[in-house]
């Protein structure tokens, strides 16, 4: 009941295999399920192993300036994919690629001299615990080539005499209160 109708189908075909080719060598059977399941996994959810995620305790977190300057320093990190915030607890999880270290972050952020991040993990009885990073700095490869990001401007507004009405719809005044709101939450939501 808890796999996909996917992972479903490939046990089901293991099993067949397996009672079907009682004579083949155990070894052969075992490698080509090995080979299926590997690549039935690729399909159904399996883990990115490009990429990790590392949750980080920022001393110093606290208003939105400090926010812009963590942003600022992240996003100069070549590898950082992407991150969020989580204001109330000073931390931030970042997702890096696998052959970014964590020490980066670490350096990156301590380089705005006003906040210091720590690595949050988990220990075996499932409790989180600070990791302080060592002081050393760690050489951190620079983005430099960013792209600018796209004007923020209102689209100009249409011309208004040119809008394109529904067949049947009625001029303004006409129709009953009930139509007019039954119009606009048609037209408002995403059905």
């Amino acid at each position: 009941r808890t796999t996909t109708p996917g992972e479903t189908k490939l046990l089901a075909s293991e099993v067949y295999d397996i009672l079907q080719s009682s004579n083949m060598s155990d070894m052969d059977n075992v490698n080509e399920m090995n080979y299926r399941r590997r690549k039935a996994q690729f399909f159904l959810g399996s883990t990115n192993k490009r990429a990790k995620t590392v949750v980080l305790h920022i001393d110093g977190l606290d208003d939105s300036s400090r926010r812009n300057l963590c942003e600022e320093a992240l996003l100069k990190i070549k590898g950082v994919i992407s991150f969020t915030f989580q204001m109330a607890v000073q931390r931030c999880v970042v997702r890096i690629r696998s052959d970014l270290k964590a020490e980066a972050l670490a350096t990156a952020i301590a380089s705005t001299k006003v906040m210091k991040a720590q690595q949050v993990v988990k220990s075996e009885s499932g409790e989180e615990m600070l990791v302080p990073f060592q002081d050393t700095p760690v050489e951190v490869e620079q983005n430099t080539d960013l792209p600018e990001y796209l004007p923020e401007d209102e689209s100009p507004t249409k011309e208004q005499d040119k809008a394109v009405s529904r067949v049947g719809s009625h001029p303004e005044g006409a129709g009953s209160w009930l139509s007019t709101a039954a119009n606009f939450l048609s037209r408002s939501f995403y059905w």
